[in-house]
């Protein structure tokens, strides 16, 4: 039946895959099955996602103080990361006094002005149709409709806000479990993290023991180097678009600023989702304002896509930007702004993996021929 044995494998590998696939669509049928899993999942997801991000972005800063020696003592490894680790505390210590209170503040005024966002929106909006510019569009647009539209949707934008408020408040529970478990989390990775790829090796045969090690070593250098990266492009972004928001005199610049920053780690749409928020407020002060904001977006993002990507990310993933587009657009779809954050990256293990296969494989083949 089987014209090789490789078929015969290959039959009864997509035997078993459908009967997987099956047997996972029949049992998420089951609502009192798969909630309390989706609900561990989510539960322990969220802390080691955020450790995980951390400990790429700390293992750099971890293999630089393992490199520093005192008259030819060189720092052990449970010291470097007990140094890292403190480290990394003052850092969020000096952020929580420093720039907390001013976030503290910044939202404490926007929750207050909200009310008076809808009609600041339509001043706006009628401000910019009776325009002298817009009027040479020579546009038919009845002002009181577009008036009346705008007030709706600002009517609807502070209930979504005041809704996301009241789900948030409902969360802190949550988030304080978070912020406790996650430290924890991080340090125990840091600590251990070198046992990794020793375990993954002890899994598999002894003949393949070398090449297991060169797989997970370049998959981990990968993710090393891609966080990492976006960790500086973050950091970078949100401390510019500050800057420049206080030069414009852009109100709750801190609050924008670090707006901005976090979406950042969504390639090509993500400076675009951080810039809403900025555009929304600057409307309510004038049409100039906006201008001013994208200007500030634009230089910042000229600055980073010349200078910061291309060295920090570009360089070490290699991937098309229509590959990073497609992927985004898929992602988002499927899994939303959590699939968009770890598409990329995924894609690029996935590519270290395929690449190194196929090696493996023109490997075989021509030690065959020889």
């Amino acid at each position: 039946m089987f014209l090789n044995q490789k078929l015969k494998k290959l039959f009864f590998w997509t035997i078993e895959l459908l009967a997987l696939a099956l047997l996972i669509l029949i049992v998420s049928g089951f609502d009192f099955l798969m909630r309390p899993i989706s609900v561990f999942i989510s539960t322990v997801f969220v802390p080691l996602l955020v450790a995980g991000f951390l400990y790429y972005v700390l293992k750099p800063i971890l293999k630089l103080v393992q490199k520093i020696k005192i008259h030819g003592w060189q720092i052990p490894r449970q010291a470097a990361v007990i140094l890292t680790f403190l480290f990394f505390l003052s850092v969020i210590a000096g952020v929580i006094v420093v720039l907390v209170p001013t976030l503290v503040r910044e939202i404490t005024n926007l929750i207050t002005a909200l009310p008076g966002f809808a009609q600041d929106m339509q001043r706006f909006t009628t401000e910019t149709i009776n325009s002298k510019w817009f009027e040479n569009l020579n546009l038919s647009i009845n002002v009181n409709q577009v008036r009346d539209a705008v007030g709706k949707y600002a009517a609807s934008f502070l209930t979504i806000t005041a809704g996301t408020l009241g789900s948030i408040v409902s969360t802190v529970t949550s988030v304080t479990i978070n912020l406790v478990t996650i430290p924890v989390v991080l340090f125990y990775m840091l600590s251990d993290g070198e046992r990794l790829v020793p375990a993954i090796k002890k899994m598999f045969p002894e003949r393949h023991a070398d090449k297991i090690t060169e797989l997970t070593t370049k998959m981990d250098n990968t993710i090393e180097r891609y966080i990492s990266g976006q960790a500086i492009e973050m950091l970078f972004v949100g401390v510019t678009m500050a800057i420049g928001y206080f030069i414009i005199g852009q109100p709750y610049a801190w609050l924008l600023a670090v707006i901005a920053g976090i979406t950042n780690i969504v390639p090509y749409i993500g400076p675009w989702i951080g810039v809403i928020p900025a555009l929304l407020v600057a409307s309510t002060q004038s049409w100039e304002q906006c201008l001013f904001v994208l200007i500030v977006m634009t230089v910042v993002q000229q600055l980073d896509g010349n200078f910061i990507y291309p060295n920090v990310i570009g360089k070490s993933l290699a991937i098309h930007p229509l590959t990073i587009m497609i992927l985004l657009m898929v992602a988002g779809n499927l899994w939303g702004i959590v699939g968009m954050i770890l598409v990329v990256p995924v894609y690029a293990v996935f590519r270290v993996i395929i690449k190194f296969v196929f090696e493996l494989i023109s490997l075989t083949k021509s030690k065959d021929v020889l």
